[in-house]
């Protein structure tokens, strides 16, 4: 009898050590990220804007691929952004080569935006939050894509507003009225 028990137990473990084994097969598809209210994104962003999005290309720097995003300011919220913004993204396709990062931000051609923007040099932005600090406007609601992010950190604080679905003049009022 105790053969037996061993025998299952042995079983078992093998079960579960040949499912961690294909699940460390599958690639992950999310990215783990800070949760950031919109409050500290605007505080830490060197500028928040709302724009619209006229091209984007993807380019090899290194051994990675980058999409180069240029948003026609319409609205400028918070700090300083000239009137058309590049904005650096990991991932895209380049020389017939697709490269894709989870939780990245992603943006095309006529989209409306709001961006949450750090300097990254030789003036070009970087979106602030990751996926967290861009939010596609679709009426008069703005949403970020968070479908490939977790979010980990501990709880907002009482009254902050996590990145969410929200309406513009809302999103625009916290930004402007973060200290």
């Amino acid at each position: 009898m105790l053969q037996r028990e061993g025998a299952k137990a042995s079983r078992a473990l093998r079960c579960v050590a040949f499912a961690i084994g294909i699940l460390a097969l599958v690639p992950a598809r999310a990215a783990t990220v800070l949760r950031s209210s919109v409050e500290d994104l605007a505080r830490g962003a060197d500028a928040v804007l709302r724009g619209r999005v006229e091209r984007c290309v993807s380019r090899w720097d290194g051994g990675r691929i980058v999409t180069e995003v240029v948003v026609a300011r319409t609205e400028l919220w918070r700090g300083s952004a000239p009137e058309r913004a590049t904005i650096v993204v990991p991932g895209g396709e380049a020389g017939g080569v697709a490269q894709h990062v989870a939780g990245a931000p992603s943006f095309a051609p006529g989209e409306d935006v709001v961006v949450f923007l750090a300097r990254a040099g030789a003036g070009r932005f970087r979106v602030a939050g990751f996926a967290q600090g861009k939010f596609r406007v679709e009426g008069e609601v703005a949403r970020p894509d968070l479908s490939e992010t977790t979010l980990v950190g501990p709880p907002l604080a009482a009254g902050a507003r996590p990145p969410g679905p929200v309406r513009v003049h809302e999103l625009r009022r916290t930004v402007r009225g973060a200290p």
